[in-house]
């Protein structure tokens, strides 16, 4: 039995509270990856807990719980998934609803953002559900990004992956080598993405290059 005291209450006791609280966590998650590893750390710990306690049936159960975490894990990140980009034409009606829709969340992030006429749009597809949102204004040979958005439960770095890896193949008939950023978007989302810091008229940008396909 564990007896080592922390503010007057002992360590084992301390286990099930930090196993309580990730599996609270983990119901507030939107990305089904995480919450999966947020409930199999906490029922890692409600076995182990539950075992110290003498208590077999929270020991055991919890432990079950902790190989359906690993199995499903296992199937989704073996599991290949099918992306897509799709070009938004003129007056998309999708686009529009699509806006509307997510319109606070996506105002929590772009806040200045505009829907205008001329801008390049395209919605990123995974598993044949829209994912994301990438829209950008041609600035000569360039793209200022003006939303590169992604649903809450999809936020795992791969929709922009994916999109990253194909925007040069299809921005290369706009006669664009370059896609910027000078708005207040994720820094480490866009290290991750390939952008490095640069100066555009005397202003500090994050700027990536588009290498285009002989």
């Amino acid at each position: 039995m564990l007896e080592y005291n922390i503010l007057g209450i002992q360590l084992l006791e301390w286990i099930g509270y930090a196993a309580s609280v990730l599996v609270l966590i983990s119901l507030t998650m939107t990305s089904i990856v995480k919450l999966r590893w947020y409930n199999l750390t906490g029922a890692v710990l409600f076995s182990a807990y539950g075992f110290l306690i003498g208590s077999l049936p929270v020991g055991i159960m919890n432990f079950l719980i902790v190989c359906a975490n690993l199995y499903n894990l296992q199937k989704m990140y073996k599991r290949k998934e099918d992306f897509k980009i799709i070009e938004i034409k003129e007056n998309d009606e999708l686009l529009t609803h699509f806006l509307d829709f997510y319109k606070k969340d996506i105002k929590s992030f772009f806040p200045d953002y505009k829907m205008g006429k001329g801008q390049l749009g395209m919605f990123v597809l995974r598993d044949m559900a829209v994912a994301g949102i990438f829209i950008g204004s041609k600035d000569q040979t360039e793209l200022r990004i003006e939303l590169d958005y992604a649903l809450p439960q999809y936020r795992d770095f791969k929709v922009g992956a994916y999109l990253y890896n194909q925007l040069s193949d299809i921005l290369q008939k706009h006669d664009i080598n370059s896609v910027y950023f000078d708005t207040g978007m994720n820094l480490k989302y866009m290290e991750k993405m390939g952008f490095e810091a640069s100066d555009k008229d005397g202003n500090s940008i994050m700027q990536k290059s588009l290498k285009k396909s002989s």
